[in-house]
């Protein structure tokens, strides 16, 4: 599905930290990452610093869950990592869903259901969920 843009993510925020304390502590490079101040593709400087890892755009579009899957093994051996830096730097973690819906009505939509070591991953980290949903519609050439 060329023009399904779907992907999770998993941030950790905060007021002002160094996100290379996050990667050296985490072991993981981010997908993306800034500090306060930097300047941002939409603002000229952004009010806090993130770290975030994602699965690749495009990857999945039906089972979603395997995306979170994917982001949640990536970390479930963090956990205890992720607890100790949100405390040492109050910092809030979020798994970001963005959904892409394709508006076709000859196509599936996406399903999202988190098994029990996603709720668990979510409950012990203390980790939101945001979901963003855009439509799309792979009718239209």
């Amino acid at each position: 599905m060329e023009t399904c843009n779907s992907y999770v993510k998993f941030s950790l925020c905060g007021d002002d930290f160094d996100p290379k304390i996050i990667t050296e502590k985490i072991g993981l490079e981010p997908t993306r990452c800034w500090r306060k101040g930097d300047k941002g593709e939409y603002n000229p400087d952004l009010k806090y610093s993130c770290w975030t890892i994602s699965t690749e755009k495009g990857k999945e579009y039906i089972n979603i869950d395997k995306l979170v899957d994917e982001i949640v093994t990536r970390l479930s051996d963090k956990i205890e990592i992720i607890i100790e830096l949100k405390q040492i730097f109050n910092l809030h973690s979020v798994l970001g869903i963005v959904l892409d819906i394709d508006t076709n009505q000859d196509k599936s939509t996406p399903a999202i259901g988190h098994d029990l070591k996603t709720i668990d991953f979510l409950y012990r980290t203390q980790t939101t969920t945001d979901i963003d949903i855009y439509r799309f519609d792979s009718s239209i050439k």
